[in-house]
Protein backbone atom coordinates (compact mmCIF):
# COMPACT_ATOMS: atom_id res chain seq x y z
CA UNK A 1 0.00 0.00 0.00
CA UNK A 2 3.00 2.02 0.44
CA UNK A 3 4.26 1.97 -2.80
CA UNK A 4 0.46 2.43 -4.06
CA UNK A 5 0.42 5.88 -2.20
CA UNK A 6 4.32 6.54 -3.48
CA UNK A 7 3.79 6.03 -7.26
CA UNK A 8 0.46 8.42 -6.41
CA UNK A 9 2.09 11.14 -5.00
CA UNK A 10 5.02 11.01 -7.76
CA UNK A 11 2.32 11.65 -10.26
CA UNK A 12 1.02 14.23 -8.68
CA UNK A 13 4.58 16.00 -8.71
CA UNK A 14 5.13 15.16 -12.43
CA UNK A 15 1.88 16.98 -13.28
CA UNK A 16 2.51 19.52 -11.71
CA UNK A 17 6.14 19.81 -12.91
CA UNK A 18 5.23 19.19 -16.50
CA UNK A 19 3.62 22.08 -17.89
CA UNK A 20 2.32 19.93 -20.81
CA UNK A 21 0.29 17.76 -19.26
CA UNK A 22 -0.85 20.63 -16.67
CA UNK A 23 -2.27 21.96 -18.95
CA UNK A 24 -3.72 19.27 -20.83
CA UNK A 25 -5.63 18.21 -18.10
CA UNK A 26 -6.13 20.77 -16.11
CA UNK A 27 -6.55 24.00 -18.38
CA UNK A 28 -7.53 22.77 -21.62
CA UNK A 29 -10.76 21.37 -20.83
CA UNK A 30 -12.78 24.01 -19.98
CA UNK A 31 -10.38 26.37 -21.98
CA UNK A 32 -12.02 24.40 -25.35
CA UNK A 33 -15.14 23.77 -23.49
CA UNK A 34 -16.16 27.56 -23.89
CA UNK A 35 -14.21 27.82 -27.43
CA UNK A 36 -16.45 24.98 -29.08
CA UNK A 37 -19.60 26.09 -27.10
CA UNK A 38 -19.28 29.86 -27.83
CA UNK A 39 -18.94 29.04 -31.48
CA UNK A 40 -22.76 27.60 -31.20
CA UNK A 41 -23.52 29.58 -28.13
CA UNK A 42 -25.83 31.39 -31.00
CA UNK A 43 -27.61 27.98 -32.13
CA UNK A 44 -30.28 29.17 -34.03
CA UNK A 45 -29.14 31.71 -37.03
CA UNK A 46 -31.83 33.83 -38.82
CA UNK A 47 -31.93 36.82 -40.95
CA UNK A 48 -29.58 34.86 -43.22
CA UNK A 49 -28.48 37.57 -45.85
CA UNK A 50 -28.88 35.94 -49.06
CA UNK A 51 -29.12 38.17 -52.69
CA UNK A 52 -31.44 37.36 -55.34
CA UNK A 53 -30.57 36.82 -59.32
CA UNK A 54 -33.83 37.56 -60.87
CA UNK A 55 -33.42 36.87 -64.82
CA UNK A 56 -36.79 36.53 -65.63
CA UNK A 57 -38.22 39.77 -64.21
CA UNK A 58 -42.18 38.40 -63.52
CA UNK A 59 -44.40 38.69 -61.75
CA UNK A 60 -43.76 34.87 -59.94
CA UNK A 61 -40.58 35.62 -59.55
CA UNK A 62 -41.12 39.08 -57.69
CA UNK A 63 -43.59 36.98 -55.56
CA UNK A 64 -40.81 34.19 -54.74
CA UNK A 65 -38.26 37.08 -53.80
CA UNK A 66 -40.66 38.16 -52.01
CA UNK A 67 -41.62 34.91 -50.47
CA UNK A 68 -37.85 33.96 -49.71
CA UNK A 69 -37.44 37.53 -47.75
CA UNK A 70 -40.18 37.26 -45.33
CA UNK A 71 -39.29 33.55 -44.75
CA UNK A 72 -37.90 32.90 -40.92
CA UNK A 73 -34.48 32.70 -41.14
CA UNK A 74 -33.18 34.20 -44.03
CA UNK A 75 -33.23 38.04 -45.80
CA UNK A 76 -33.22 38.92 -49.67
CA UNK A 77 -30.43 41.62 -48.87
CA UNK A 78 -29.31 42.69 -52.89
CA UNK A 79 -31.75 42.12 -55.95
CA UNK A 80 -29.61 41.80 -58.99
CA UNK A 81 -29.74 41.16 -62.65
CA UNK A 82 -26.63 39.44 -63.35
CA UNK A 83 -24.85 36.52 -61.86
CA UNK A 84 -21.33 38.92 -61.99
CA UNK A 85 -22.84 41.24 -60.06
CA UNK A 86 -24.33 39.13 -57.67
CA UNK A 87 -20.87 37.69 -57.28
CA UNK A 88 -19.13 40.46 -55.98
CA UNK A 89 -21.47 40.64 -52.39
CA UNK A 90 -21.07 36.64 -51.89
CA UNK A 91 -17.10 37.06 -52.32
CA UNK A 92 -17.20 39.91 -49.75
CA UNK A 93 -19.09 37.40 -47.31
CA UNK A 94 -22.23 40.37 -47.35
CA UNK A 95 -24.04 37.24 -48.42
CA UNK A 96 -24.16 34.02 -48.12
CA UNK A 97 -26.04 32.71 -50.83
CA UNK A 98 -27.15 33.14 -54.12
CA UNK A 99 -30.54 32.10 -55.63
CA UNK A 100 -30.86 32.66 -59.16
CA UNK A 101 -34.38 32.60 -60.80
CA UNK A 102 -33.34 31.50 -64.42
CA UNK A 103 -35.57 33.31 -67.61
CA UNK A 104 -39.04 31.84 -68.62
CA UNK A 105 -39.49 30.98 -65.14
CA UNK A 106 -42.69 31.82 -64.50
CA UNK A 107 -44.14 30.71 -67.93
CA UNK A 108 -42.53 27.52 -67.35
CA UNK A 109 -43.55 27.31 -63.86
CA UNK A 110 -47.09 28.20 -64.46
CA UNK A 111 -47.67 25.74 -67.77
CA UNK A 112 -46.39 22.65 -65.38
CA UNK A 113 -43.11 22.15 -67.48
CA UNK A 114 -40.79 23.07 -64.09
CA UNK A 115 -37.83 25.32 -64.13
CA UNK A 116 -34.30 24.66 -63.07
CA UNK A 117 -33.43 26.98 -59.40
CA UNK A 118 -29.98 27.40 -58.54
CA UNK A 119 -28.88 27.88 -55.65
CA UNK A 120 -24.85 28.89 -54.22
CA UNK A 121 -24.14 28.66 -50.97
CA UNK A 122 -20.92 29.56 -48.93
CA UNK A 123 -20.53 26.25 -47.05
CA UNK A 124 -17.18 27.03 -44.79
CA UNK A 125 -20.22 28.21 -42.49
CA UNK A 126 -22.67 24.73 -42.20
CA UNK A 127 -25.31 26.05 -39.86
CA UNK A 128 -25.99 29.11 -42.40
CA UNK A 129 -26.12 27.10 -45.47
CA UNK A 130 -27.95 24.33 -43.79
CA UNK A 131 -30.62 27.38 -43.09
CA UNK A 132 -31.00 28.58 -46.33
CA UNK A 133 -30.85 25.60 -48.36
CA UNK A 134 -34.26 24.19 -46.28
CA UNK A 135 -35.56 27.84 -46.36
CA UNK A 136 -35.21 28.31 -50.04
CA UNK A 137 -36.94 24.58 -50.88
CA UNK A 138 -39.41 25.29 -48.69
CA UNK A 139 -40.47 28.56 -50.57
CA UNK A 140 -40.32 27.11 -53.72
CA UNK A 141 -41.87 23.80 -52.55
CA UNK A 142 -44.92 26.56 -51.57
CA UNK A 143 -44.90 28.02 -54.56
CA UNK A 144 -45.07 24.89 -56.91
CA UNK A 145 -47.78 23.56 -54.84
CA UNK A 146 -50.03 26.71 -55.20
CA UNK A 147 -49.34 26.83 -59.18
CA UNK A 148 -50.57 22.86 -59.28
CA UNK A 149 -53.18 24.05 -57.28
CA UNK A 150 -54.53 26.60 -59.18
CA UNK A 151 -53.96 24.26 -62.86
CA UNK A 152 -56.52 21.94 -61.53
CA UNK A 153 -59.13 24.82 -60.11
CA UNK A 154 -58.89 26.00 -63.66
CA UNK A 155 -59.50 22.62 -65.05
CA UNK A 156 -62.88 22.90 -62.74
CA UNK A 157 -61.14 20.68 -60.19
CA UNK A 158 -63.00 21.20 -56.82
CA UNK A 159 -60.66 23.11 -54.56
CA UNK A 160 -60.27 19.99 -51.76
CA UNK A 161 -59.43 17.88 -54.46
CA UNK A 162 -57.11 20.61 -56.35
CA UNK A 163 -55.23 21.01 -52.81
CA UNK A 164 -55.09 16.69 -52.59
CA UNK A 165 -53.73 16.92 -55.70
CA UNK A 166 -51.38 19.64 -55.77
CA UNK A 167 -49.51 18.27 -52.76
CA UNK A 168 -50.86 14.69 -51.96
CA UNK A 169 -48.26 14.44 -49.40
CA UNK A 170 -47.86 16.66 -46.77
CA UNK A 171 -44.82 16.11 -44.48
CA UNK A 172 -45.27 16.65 -41.05
CA UNK A 173 -41.73 17.44 -38.68
CA UNK A 174 -41.96 16.93 -35.34
CA UNK A 175 -39.09 17.28 -32.96
CA UNK A 176 -38.68 14.81 -30.01
CA UNK A 177 -35.25 14.62 -28.62
CA UNK A 178 -34.42 17.78 -30.44
CA UNK A 179 -36.97 20.96 -29.81
CA UNK A 180 -35.05 23.36 -31.37
CA UNK A 181 -34.59 21.25 -34.48
CA UNK A 182 -31.15 22.56 -34.80
CA UNK A 183 -27.66 21.01 -35.14
CA UNK A 184 -26.29 22.99 -32.67
CA UNK A 185 -27.90 21.39 -29.65
CA UNK A 186 -27.53 18.00 -31.08
CA UNK A 187 -23.53 17.90 -31.53
CA UNK A 188 -22.20 20.52 -28.98
CA UNK A 189 -23.12 17.84 -26.37
CA UNK A 190 -20.59 15.18 -27.48
CA UNK A 191 -18.26 17.98 -28.70
CA UNK A 192 -18.14 18.68 -24.70
CA UNK A 193 -17.71 14.95 -23.79
CA UNK A 194 -15.02 14.66 -26.99
CA UNK A 195 -13.08 17.36 -25.13
CA UNK A 196 -13.30 15.52 -22.23
CA UNK A 197 -12.00 12.50 -23.83
CA UNK A 198 -9.11 13.73 -25.81
CA UNK A 199 -7.56 15.65 -23.10
CA UNK A 200 -7.60 12.43 -20.95
CA UNK A 201 -6.13 10.16 -23.86
CA UNK A 202 -3.57 13.05 -24.46
CA UNK A 203 -2.49 13.91 -20.59
CA UNK A 204 -2.71 10.09 -19.17
CA UNK A 205 -0.81 9.10 -22.43
CA UNK A 206 2.29 11.78 -21.85
CA UNK A 207 2.31 10.17 -18.19
CA UNK A 208 2.03 6.32 -19.36
CA UNK A 209 5.18 7.11 -21.74
CA UNK A 210 6.81 8.83 -19.37
CA UNK A 211 7.09 5.92 -16.96
CA UNK A 212 7.86 3.46 -19.33
CA UNK A 213 11.12 5.63 -19.92
CA UNK A 214 11.88 7.15 -16.51
CA UNK A 215 10.12 5.40 -13.67
CA UNK A 216 8.39 2.43 -12.18
CA UNK A 217 7.93 0.81 -15.22
CA UNK A 218 11.25 1.19 -17.07
CA UNK A 219 12.57 -2.35 -15.03
CA UNK A 220 9.09 -3.72 -16.25
CA UNK A 221 11.25 -7.23 -16.21
CA UNK A 222 11.15 -7.35 -12.66
CA UNK A 223 7.59 -6.56 -12.02
CA UNK A 224 5.09 -8.74 -12.59
CA UNK A 225 1.23 -8.45 -13.92
CA UNK A 226 -0.21 -7.52 -10.44
CA UNK A 227 2.82 -5.22 -9.82
CA UNK A 228 2.19 -3.34 -13.20
CA UNK A 229 -1.84 -2.89 -12.32
CA UNK A 230 -0.86 -2.00 -9.24
CA UNK A 231 1.31 0.99 -11.22
CA UNK A 232 -1.11 2.18 -13.86
CA UNK A 233 -4.23 1.89 -10.85
CA UNK A 234 -1.77 4.34 -8.78
CA UNK A 235 -0.94 6.67 -11.82
CA UNK A 236 -4.73 6.60 -13.39
CA UNK A 237 -6.68 6.88 -9.93
CA UNK A 238 -5.69 11.08 -9.73
CA UNK A 239 -6.87 11.12 -13.36
CA UNK A 240 -10.30 9.30 -12.82
CA UNK A 241 -10.96 11.38 -9.58
CA UNK A 242 -10.44 14.52 -11.92
CA UNK A 243 -12.44 13.87 -14.85
CA UNK A 244 -15.19 12.34 -12.88
CA UNK A 245 -15.59 15.88 -11.01
CA UNK A 246 -15.33 17.35 -14.71
CA UNK A 247 -18.06 15.25 -16.19
CA UNK A 248 -20.25 16.11 -12.36
CA UNK A 249 -19.23 20.09 -13.42
CA UNK A 250 -19.80 19.56 -17.28
CA UNK A 251 -23.14 18.04 -16.43
CA UNK A 252 -24.39 20.63 -13.65
CA UNK A 253 -22.65 23.81 -15.09
CA UNK A 254 -21.44 23.91 -18.48
CA UNK A 255 -24.49 22.01 -20.26
CA UNK A 256 -26.97 24.85 -18.25
CA UNK A 257 -25.00 27.72 -19.20
CA UNK A 258 -25.17 26.72 -23.00
CA UNK A 259 -28.78 25.48 -22.36
CA UNK A 260 -28.65 22.20 -23.35
CA UNK A 261 -31.01 19.52 -22.49
CA UNK A 262 -29.68 17.35 -19.88
CA UNK A 263 -32.50 14.62 -18.12
CA UNK A 264 -31.49 11.39 -16.27
CA UNK A 265 -30.26 10.29 -13.04
CA UNK A 266 -27.12 12.31 -12.58
CA UNK A 267 -25.90 9.48 -10.39
CA UNK A 268 -26.63 6.94 -13.34
CA UNK A 269 -24.75 9.51 -15.82
CA UNK A 270 -21.44 9.29 -13.40
CA UNK A 271 -21.45 5.84 -12.54
CA UNK A 272 -21.01 4.95 -16.57
CA UNK A 273 -18.79 7.95 -16.78
CA UNK A 274 -16.55 6.13 -14.24
CA UNK A 275 -16.67 2.95 -16.63
CA UNK A 276 -16.57 5.04 -20.00
CA UNK A 277 -13.35 6.91 -18.26
CA UNK A 278 -11.43 3.61 -17.28
CA UNK A 279 -12.21 2.50 -20.96
CA UNK A 280 -10.30 5.07 -22.29
CA UNK A 281 -7.35 5.19 -19.49
CA UNK A 282 -7.20 0.75 -20.34
CA UNK A 283 -6.81 1.75 -24.27
CA UNK A 284 -4.94 4.26 -23.63
CA UNK A 285 -2.21 2.64 -21.46
CA UNK A 286 -1.69 -0.14 -24.05
CA UNK A 287 -1.41 2.21 -26.94
CA UNK A 288 0.94 4.57 -25.06
CA UNK A 289 3.38 1.23 -24.47
CA UNK A 290 4.11 1.98 -28.17
CA UNK A 291 6.13 5.47 -27.89
CA UNK A 292 9.19 5.72 -27.63
CA UNK A 293 8.59 9.92 -26.67
CA UNK A 294 5.93 12.40 -25.13
CA UNK A 295 6.34 14.57 -28.19
CA UNK A 296 5.66 11.38 -30.80
CA UNK A 297 2.21 10.44 -28.62
CA UNK A 298 1.18 14.31 -28.34
CA UNK A 299 1.75 14.84 -32.60
CA UNK A 300 -0.27 11.55 -33.25
CA UNK A 301 -3.08 12.39 -30.93
CA UNK A 302 -3.84 15.53 -31.62
CA UNK A 303 -5.13 14.91 -35.22
CA UNK A 304 -6.97 12.09 -33.83
CA UNK A 305 -10.07 14.03 -32.25
CA UNK A 306 -11.67 14.17 -35.75
CA UNK A 307 -11.07 10.81 -36.94
CA UNK A 308 -12.34 9.75 -33.97
CA UNK A 309 -15.82 11.35 -33.50
CA UNK A 310 -16.66 10.45 -37.41
CA UNK A 311 -15.95 6.97 -36.81
CA UNK A 312 -18.23 6.91 -33.43
CA UNK A 313 -21.14 6.73 -35.16
CA UNK A 314 -22.57 9.90 -33.65
CA UNK A 315 -22.65 11.80 -36.89
CA UNK A 316 -22.62 8.85 -39.47
CA UNK A 317 -24.55 5.42 -38.89
CA UNK A 318 -22.11 2.94 -38.13
CA UNK A 319 -24.14 0.06 -39.93
CA UNK A 320 -23.24 2.34 -43.42
CA UNK A 321 -19.62 2.36 -42.76
CA UNK A 322 -16.99 -0.46 -44.20
CA UNK A 323 -16.61 -3.89 -42.45
CA UNK A 324 -13.11 -3.08 -40.88
CA UNK A 325 -14.36 0.66 -39.84
CA UNK A 326 -17.17 -0.93 -38.05
CA UNK A 327 -15.12 -3.47 -36.05
CA UNK A 328 -12.83 -0.31 -35.79
CA UNK A 329 -16.08 1.83 -34.62
CA UNK A 330 -17.24 -0.93 -31.62
CA UNK A 331 -13.85 -0.99 -30.13
CA UNK A 332 -13.97 2.64 -29.33
CA UNK A 333 -14.83 3.32 -25.99
CA UNK A 334 -16.93 6.67 -27.30
CA UNK A 335 -18.98 4.48 -29.25
CA UNK A 336 -21.35 2.94 -26.89
CA UNK A 337 -20.76 6.10 -24.53
CA UNK A 338 -22.15 8.37 -27.30
CA UNK A 339 -24.94 6.28 -27.68
CA UNK A 340 -25.76 6.11 -23.63
CA UNK A 341 -25.35 9.56 -23.24
CA UNK A 342 -27.67 10.39 -25.68
CA UNK A 343 -30.31 8.25 -24.68
CA UNK A 344 -29.88 9.20 -20.80
CA UNK A 345 -29.71 13.30 -21.58
CA UNK A 346 -31.94 13.38 -24.34
CA UNK A 347 -34.63 10.99 -23.80
CA UNK A 348 -34.36 10.42 -20.51
CA UNK A 349 -33.90 6.55 -19.78
CA UNK A 350 -33.34 4.52 -17.57
CA UNK A 351 -30.48 1.70 -17.55
CA UNK A 352 -32.64 -1.34 -18.41
CA UNK A 353 -33.39 0.99 -21.83
CA UNK A 354 -29.68 1.24 -22.39
CA UNK A 355 -28.28 -2.17 -21.01
CA UNK A 356 -26.85 -2.95 -24.37
CA UNK A 357 -24.55 0.17 -24.27
CA UNK A 358 -23.49 -0.34 -20.55
CA UNK A 359 -22.72 -4.56 -21.11
CA UNK A 360 -20.37 -3.07 -24.19
CA UNK A 361 -18.69 -0.69 -21.76
CA UNK A 362 -18.46 -3.83 -19.46
CA UNK A 363 -16.64 -5.70 -22.46
CA UNK A 364 -14.51 -3.07 -23.69
CA UNK A 365 -13.01 -2.66 -19.80
CA UNK A 366 -12.28 -6.51 -19.61
CA UNK A 367 -11.04 -6.80 -23.19
CA UNK A 368 -8.61 -3.81 -22.63
CA UNK A 369 -7.49 -5.68 -19.78
CA UNK A 370 -6.61 -8.77 -21.49
CA UNK A 371 -4.83 -7.02 -24.54
CA UNK A 372 -2.89 -5.13 -21.71
CA UNK A 373 -1.68 -7.85 -20.15
CA UNK A 374 -0.82 -9.60 -23.56
CA UNK A 375 1.13 -6.34 -24.14
CA UNK A 376 2.62 -6.31 -20.36
CA UNK A 377 4.02 -10.05 -21.19
CA UNK A 378 5.52 -8.56 -24.67
CA UNK A 379 7.36 -6.33 -23.56
CA UNK A 380 8.38 -8.38 -20.54
CA UNK A 381 9.57 -10.89 -22.71
CA UNK A 382 11.41 -8.51 -24.92
CA UNK A 383 13.15 -7.09 -22.30
CA UNK A 384 14.43 -9.94 -19.87
CA UNK A 385 17.10 -11.07 -22.36
CA UNK A 386 18.32 -7.31 -22.91
CA UNK A 387 18.49 -7.47 -18.95
CA UNK A 388 20.68 -11.03 -19.14
CA UNK A 389 22.85 -9.47 -21.66
CA UNK A 390 23.62 -6.65 -19.70
CA UNK A 391 24.63 -8.68 -16.44
CA UNK A 392 26.48 -10.93 -18.52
Amino acid sequence: MKKWFSIFKSELSLILEDKSILLTILLAPFLYAFFIGSIYSEKEVSEIPVAVVDLDHSNLSRKVTQLIHTSEKISVEGHYSSLSDAMFSFNDLKTQGIVILPKNFQNNTMNLEGSHVELILNNTKFLTSNEINKSIQEVILTVAGGVRMQYFISNKIPVELAKQQAQPIMPVVKSIYNSTNNYGDYLLPVLLILILQQTLIIGFGQSVVHEFNHGVLLSLDKLNFFDFVQVLTAKSFYYILLYLAYFFVFYKLIFPHFSLSFNGSIFLHLFLAILFISAVILYTSLFASFFKTTIGWTEILAFSTYPLFLVSGYSWPIDAMPIGLQIFANILPSTPYFSIFNSLAKEGADLHHIMNGFVHLLILNLVGYFFLYIRFLFIKKRAFPLKLDQST
